[in-house]
């Protein structure tokens, strides 16, 4: 175990890359948790595949002009994202997806947390790190 986790903190930009999504995606569970405010998934989608990109072109030292480019598009996704989620106060801590609450009702708390896990958290942040495969 011990060698898989240093794999992913020292390997290749991928796997760096993938550890700190599903440690993303754990962070983002328990704050929902703890929090019981079920957006936080939603607030990581500007800002980790501008970082996955940037790990790869850090690691290249910006030496591959394909990756640069790709990184700054990635970039400049993330930031438009961001800007326009801020703009329409999805950073507002009172502020949910009128989506949860529907959800929420259709599948009763337990339903819900399983979702929850399964899709809000870990499938939204494994299916973000996906998007950045290419630049890889």
């Amino acid at each position: 175990m011990s060698d898989f986790i240093e794999y992913l903190l020292t390997g290749p930009p991928f796997a760096m890359a993938f550890g700190l999504c599903v440690t993303l995606a754990a962070l983002a569970w328990l704050l929902s948790v703890v929090t019981r405010e079920y957006s936080w998934a939603d607030r990581l989608w500007p800002l980790c595949p501008p970082v996955y990109c940037l790990l790869v072109a850090v690691e290249l030292d910006f030496a591959s002009s394909r990756v640069n480019l790709m990184t700054v598009l990635v970039v400049l996704w993330g930031v438009r994202l961001a800007f326009n989620f801020a703009r329409k106060g999805g950073y507002r801590s009172d502020n949910e997806d009128y989506r949860w609450a529907i959800v929420r009702e259709k599948a009763g708390p337990l339903g819900f947390q399983v979702v929850n896990f399964t899709f809000t958290a870990f499938g939204q942040m494994l299916l973000v790190w996906l998007f950045t495969s290419p630049v890889h």
